[in-house]
């Protein structure tokens, strides 16, 4: 299993969670679609998982850090699968209405 682990460091270094409603708040929020880059700051309204390795790096209710941004670009750069979100390309992402 020591294959896994560079990529769980790199998720535990940059994604910390800025939880700003609960899940299901955020799901019955009015959301809205923007573009990625224009997300910072927002808060997620769908979840945004990252195979390998796996883990969430956003979740419904999280405010969207550089970090998370960040990691997303990364990630796919990577050719890591994102599933989750409504755009596969995660190019988009839906945030709460605020």
């Amino acid at each position: 299993s020591h294959g896994c682990e560079p990529a769980q460091d790199l998720v535990n270094e940059y994604i910390s969670p800025s939880v700003a409603m609960s899940p299901a708040e955020a799901f019955y929020a009015p959301a809205e679609v923007l573009p990625l880059e224009d997300c910072l700051g927002r808060i997620a309204a769908e979840s945004v998982m990252c195979y390998p390795p796996g883990i969430p790096i956003l979740a419904p209710g999280e405010r969207v850090t550089a970090e998370a941004l960040e990691y997303i670009r990364y990630a796919k750069e990577k050719g890591s699968k994102m599933t989750g979100t409504d755009d596969p390309e995660v190019e988009k992402l839906y945030v709460i209405l605020e």
